[in-house]
């Protein structure tokens, strides 16, 4: 049985560090991606932005992830944002309550303004 990847990058926008994604995010990849995930939080930043419109699907490892930096950005004030989330994803956090918890935005443009304010 082949393992997904999962293909992970930075790219900045605005002063921002933003995290590209692209596979799938299972129990097999989600070191990877928390690994991503800690090397942005570790510069200090105070929002962690993901562009998911290349991720095709997320398990509970995943969203365990987003919640682990979700605690670790609140007391400071940050937040954890997803850019581009396909439909099964987002019918995910609606099912959860998770989109009560993560910011939602269509473009990466949108959420680094919000970020910013």
């Amino acid at each position: 049985m082949e393992k997904i990847r999962l293909d992970t990058g930075i790219t900045e926008v605005d002063g921002l560090q933003v995290l590209q994604l692209a596979g799938e995010i299972d129990v097999y990849t989600a070191p990877q991606f928390r690994e991503a995930v800690n090397a942005i939080l570790n510069t200090g930043q105070k929002h962690l932005i993901i562009e998911m419109s290349q991720v095709s699907y997320m398990d509970s490892s995943g969203f365990g992830t987003l919640l682990s930096a979700t605690k670790r950005l609140r007391p400071s004030g940050g937040a954890v944002t997803l850019v581009n989330v396909n439909r099964a994803i987002e019918r995910i956090l609606r099912i959860t309550r998770l989109d009560t918890i993560f910011q939602t935005y269509d473009n990466v443009e949108a959420a680094v303004a919000s970020a910013k304010t």
